[in-house]
Order: C-alpha cells, then sequence, then structure tokens
C-alpha cells in the first residue's frame, strides 16, 4: 500500500516565469543554482523505512534540468537475528541481541526534464553514488550497544520517474517511483535494493517570497497571480 508522505522539492525557477511552452521565448538559458529538499519512502529487506534527503546543483537548459549533488540518510531498527518464526528453526531463536543499521550515502543526480511548463514537470532523475551503512549490535535486555560492529560500503545507482503538477504558484502536487540497485557491495549480508517511492506537496519559492514582499512591500499577494504593488488611494 502507498502512503501519502510529505515532500518538499525546492525548485529555484519562480512558476510565474515558466512559459507555456517547453522552450524560452528568445535569448540562451541561464544557469541558475537548485536547491532541493527530497523526502522517499522505500524498502529495505521488505522493511519500509523513510529515506531522508538534500541536494543542490545547478540548473540549466530550455527546460530547466538540474544537475545536483545530495545526500541521503536513513536509520532504522531491522531485527535481523530477532525471531524466526518456523517450527523446525525455532531453536536457533537468540532473544539476546538485534541488529540496527544505520545507512547514509551521497550521489550525483542528473534530472533530465522532458516536458516543463507553466502547469506540468515531467522528469526522469538518473544517480549513482557511494554511501556506508552500519551494522549495529544491541542487547536486548539492557538496551546497549555491544562490540561486533560491521560496516559495509555500497555504490547505489538509481533511475525513476518524477511528475509535478503546479497547481498555483506557492505549492503543487508531485509523484515519484524508482528503483535503487547496488551494483557494488561488501560485508553486511544485507540487500539494499529495492523501490522508492514518494507522493506528496511541492512547496515553490514564490510563496516565501511573496510573503515577503508582503511583509516589507505591503503588496497584494495571490497564489495565483504574481504580486501586485499595493496602491494607496490618496485624494486631494
Amino acid at each position: 500500500m502507498i502512503a501519502l508522505a510529505l515532500s518538499a522539492l525546492l525548485l529555484t525557477t519562480p512558476i510565474d516565469s515558466i512559459l507555456p511552452a517547453d522552450t524560452l521565448r528568445s535569448g540562451r538559458a541561464k544557469t541558475t543554482f537548485a536547491f532541493n529538499l527530497d523526502f522517499r519512502d522505500s524498502f529495505l529487506e521488505r522493511q519500509h523505512v523513510n529515506v531522508w534527503g538534500v541536494n543542490a546543483g545547478i540548473e540549466f537548459g530550455h527546460k530547466r534540468h538540474q544537475l545536483t549533488l545530495g545526500y541521503y540518510w536513513l536509520s532504522y531498527a531491522t531485527y535481523l537475528r530477532l525471531i524466526d518464526w518456523h517450527r523446525d528453526a525455532a531453536k536457533l531463536v537468540n532473544l539476546n541481541y538485534y541488529t540496527r543499521t544505520d545507512l547514509w550515502f551521497v550521489n550525483a543526480q542528473y534530472w533530465m526534464n522532458i516536458t516543463n511548463n507553466r502547469h506540468w514537470m515531467v522528469s526522469f532523475p538518473m544517480e549513482v553514488g557511494g554511501g556506508v551503512a552500519y551494522a549495529i549490535p544491541h542487547a536486548l535486555r539492557q538496551d546497549i550497544q555491544i562490540d561486533r560492529t560491521q560496516r559495509s560500503f555500497f555504490v547505489p545507482l538509481q533511475v525513476g520517474a518524477y511528475t509535478n503538477w503546479k497547481a498555483t504558484r506557492w505549492a503543487g502536487l508531485s509523484v515519484q517511483i524508482g528503483y535503487r540497485y547496488s551494483i557494488f557491495q561488501t560485508d553486511i549480508d544485507q540487500n539494499f535494493n529495492g523501490m522508492y517511492y514518494s507522493i506528496g506537496v511541492t512547496v515553490y519559492p514564490a510563496l516565501a517570497t511573496d510573503v515577503w514582499r508582503f511583509l516589507t512591500k505591503k503588496d497584494r499577494i495571490s497564489p495565483v497571480h504574481p504580486p501586485q504593488p499595493h496602491l494607496s488611494a490618496t485624494h486631494d
């Protein structure tokens, strides 16, 4: 079952500056700074996990492709060696400890936009990076970490699809889905392959800039139209 996840993808291009067509009217496309918060849901060894991420880089080209460097992390408790419910394996049950795995990785991302206009963005993100996972045994009775910590290096390759409906200047709705494949992995006996997805709300920088203009200049703001200067009525 797909759960609703709140996500924030902070686009550096204000929505009112994106043209109805997928190309600019004239001139050369400018290269601008890009910054994104990227929250995903995923599965590791059939266990649901939340993946938190941030990436920054550049936006370029007529369709505003992105090339960014990201950092992602998750923390979850997997009871890898807690209980085996099979009757013939009951003697293998070990209640003395479980293994908690923490994971982080950095990656290079290329977001290739197929469509990017006033109302829609359709993109195919491709990512490759490297990360480290820690398997940290814990004692159940004392809830303390014990020795024998293991560390594993892995290289994730991720390919996905992303769609964003730009409902207003301030926010929209987004859906992304993809697959993570570990092309290289070392010691820890755990499979880092799996799907990732997110369904949520996309927040645009125009929300912050519009509120700032309202507070500082008393401009009239709207989620649909760009800010309008506040005109005070004067009478002679």
